[in-house]
């Protein structure tokens, strides 16, 4: 159980950080010229750099309500798949709800400035300061007013039939992370991949209702049984 807790919790904050986080957008930055390549080579991929950034942070907009149902598989690095869940998941920023319901059971919630996770099985309540919980994650400059990418993060875009998509890569192999796609179809934000550098892959798969435009603050409460083990606060 406690590899299933960790890779859950591994999709989890990239999910939160590259998304739910994210109010509005400020995407700037460029590239290092390589010593001897064409100009015209880097200006035009700086050009396309930039414009998948502010792609990007036009969806990111758009979700400033969002309610899925998702599914979430783990692969290991030879392709097996280690582990499934599912739940739902609620945005109306700046307050966020993850509920897994299946196969463990696992509440996150963003409310303020606080991050909760409710484990029902360990009968514990996490409590954590928003900030310090964007500190420990590998997309560590996004905060909740804006996505600074710039040099430390490439975006790239990339469209077909069924719909829109964004690598984002870390310049550093230093992150947790090699990289992180999101992408989107009609009905706003469709999947979420997230790949480390053994070659393990959370894949996240999102069915949006898109007919929920307001949320009722209550979703978003967090009511624990007597007793719940607190650690935090």
């Amino acid at each position: 159980m406690a590899a299933v807790k960790y890779w859950f919790r591994t999709a989890i904050n990239a999910w939160i950080f590259s998304i739910v986080v994210c109010s509005s957008a400020a995407l700037a930055g460029g590239e290092d010229l390589q010593g001897g390549e064409d100009p015209r080579v880097i200006e035009s991929r700086q050009i396309y750099l930039a414009e998948s950034r502010q792609k990007l942070a036009g969806r990111l907009r758009e979700m400033a309500v969002y309610s899925a149902a998702f599914t979430q598989d783990v692969f290991g690095s030879r392709g097996e798949i280690l582990e499934r869940s599912e739940g739902q998941v609620r945005l109306q920023r700046p307050d966020f709800k993850w509920v897994v319901d299946d196969p463990y059971p696992q509440v996150i919630v963003i409310q303020g400035d606080q991050l909760k996770v409710y484990d029902p099985d360990l009968e514990q309540l996490t409590l954590r300061p928003l900030d310090e919980a964007l500190a420990d994650t590998p997309v560590s400059l996004l905060t909740r007013d804006d996505v600074i990418l710039g040099d430390r993060f490439r975006v790239a875009r990339t469209v077909d039939e069924s719909g829109e998509s964004f690598v984002i890569e870390p310049a550093s192999e230093e992150t947790l992370y090699k990289e992180i796609r999101l992408h989107f179809d009609a009905a706003g934000l469709s999947g979420l991949d997230i790949l480390d550098h053994l070659g393990q892959r959370t894949q996240i798969r999102f069915a949006p209702d898109p007919s929920v435009s307001v949320i009722e603050s209550a979703e978003f409460a967090l009511e624990v049984p007597p007793g719940t083990d607190v650690i935090g606060g």
